[in-house]
């Protein structure tokens, strides 16, 4: 009897150290990947004119081509110097790719056109996005995307339920909108809207 509690105690520890590893090895995997895409990109120069003209729709559908091919990337990266984040921007916001770090929307509108709407997890694979409630209006968020730098300033930040697509569409603003979960509910969404201020 004493030989089975001992059995039964050393496999709930052994389970119990799994869950605790888990999250830490989801966080460590989604930091190696993103290290690895930091290490193969230059961000200089960066061209500061005009991006060339492309359909909406079809923008962000551009970017998962080069994505997927096997030519040389140019730099599409996040940058908030305030919470001290700069990470690698994956087109497109599956389950797959939120693992590796931040997503762009498949509706996302070209920079100078609309809306364009990054996710990424707050508290697990990386937790790019865990301090994105420290940003105030005015803060500055920086987009390098297909070649050019965009500028934001932080307009605006809310909660908003998880089937709001409202802050992902366009409404002919030049914006950027970033979504995470809140913390302890995936029914929520803390959204961080901002403006472009120029390329």
């Amino acid at each position: 009897m004493r030989q089975k509690r001992v059995v039964v105690g050393r496999v709930a520890f052994t389970l119990g150290l799994l869950l605790l590893l888990l999250p830490l090895a989801r966080w460590g995997a989604a930091y190696y990947w993103q290290q690895q895409a930091l290490r193969q990109i230059v961000i200089e120069p960066i061209s500061i004119s005009a991006p060339d003209e492309v359909e909406s729709g079809s923008w962000v559908a551009q970017l998962q081509e080069k994505e997927q091919g096997d030519q040389a990337r140019e730099p599409n990266l996040i940058e908030i110097p305030k919470i001290k984040l700069r990470a690698v921007v994956l087109p497109g916001v599956t389950p797959a790719e939120l693992k590796r770090g931040p997503g762009l929307y498949p509706q996302s509108a070209a920079p100078s056109e609309g809306n364009v709407s990054i996710a990424a997890h707050r508290g697990v694979y990386g937790a790019w996005f865990r301090h994105i409630d420290e940003l105030e209006p005015g803060d500055e968020i920086m987009l390098y995307l297909n070649g050019t730098r965009y500028w934001y300033s932080v307009r605006e930040q809310f909660v908003t339920h998880d089937r709001d697509w409202s802050v992902v569409e366009s409404n002919g603003r030049a914006e950027l909108t970033l979504t995470t979960c809140l913390f302890g509910t995936s029914s929520k969404r803390l959204v961080v809207k901002a403006d472009l201020v120029g390329p």
